[in-house]
């Protein structure tokens, strides 16, 4: 099946996965192992690193939910807090978002992290001539985490791919807690560096747009429209 088909016809937000289907590691491995293989990358630095917590790991992913509760429910504080922005006047009201059970109950959880790289050959013989290797710096990892973040992107999209021809599910998230410190007062301390995106993989049982066909609401929740999104000038 071609990528157009496959990301058409078979990707969805998973709601529930079915717990009683575990896929085997080696087909997580290998889908992996694709991704890595055809992901290009400044420099070939690629200054992110996949943590994969899989079935065993239920307080773990347990723990990272609480950190996208938190989150959610703070941004929508904060925002009511704003003065600059009168028009938002509620929240609500710390109310638990159904679609971010996939990050607790899951067979395989995916947080994708800035690292710190270390240049191959070629780019040590460039940094010995002067290029600087802003990769390799604790200090910009903030100042270049939009660039990463776009690397995480094609990773995750070509991920998404090779995990849906192997007849997988897969849903995205990316509200959390940023600040690695938040992650280490819940006792996630072997995490070193800050979240840039979440995955998470198995077989859906249950798909959010099935409760929107049930509420009559699948037709509310749509793109802009292409025009809006793509301009030829």
């Amino acid at each position: 099946m071609k990528h157009f088909d496959l990301l058409e016809t078979k990707r969805n937000h998973v709601k529930k996965y079915d717990m009683n289907r575990i896929v085997p590691k080696q087909i997580i491995e290998r889908a992996l192992w694709k991704a890595w293989k055809t992901s290009p990358s400044k420099n070939n630095s690629m200054p992110y690193q996949s943590l994969v917590w899989g079935p065993d790991k239920k307080k773990e992913k347990k723990l990272i939910h609480s950190l996208c509760v938190k989150n959610h429910k703070d941004v929508e504080d904060k925002a009511v807090e704003d003065v600059r922005m009168p028009e938002i006047q509620k929240t609500q009201g710390g109310a638990a978002n159904p679609y971010y059970e996939h990050i607790k109950y899951n067979p395989y959880l995916i947080t994708i992290h800035s690292r710190l790289a270390t240049p191959n050959r070629f780019y040590a013989k460039k940094v010995e001539e002067g290029h600087f290797y802003d990769q390799a710096y604790e200090n910009y990892i903030e100042r270049i985490v939009d660039s990463v973040a776009v690397e995480v992107g094609i990773f995750a999209a070509n991920l998404t791919n090779y995990l849906l021809e192997a007849d997988l599910d897969m849903s995205y998230n990316s509200c959390f807690k940023r600040n690695v410190k938040e992650w280490h007062k819940v006792g996630l301390d072997m995490i070193k560096h800050r979240p840039i995106l979440m995955m998470t993989v198995g077989y859906a049982e249950r798909y959010r747009i099935q409760d929107l066909k049930d509420r009559g609401k699948d037709s509310w929740d749509v793109k802009p429209p292409k025009r809006d999104i793509i301009k030829w000038m």
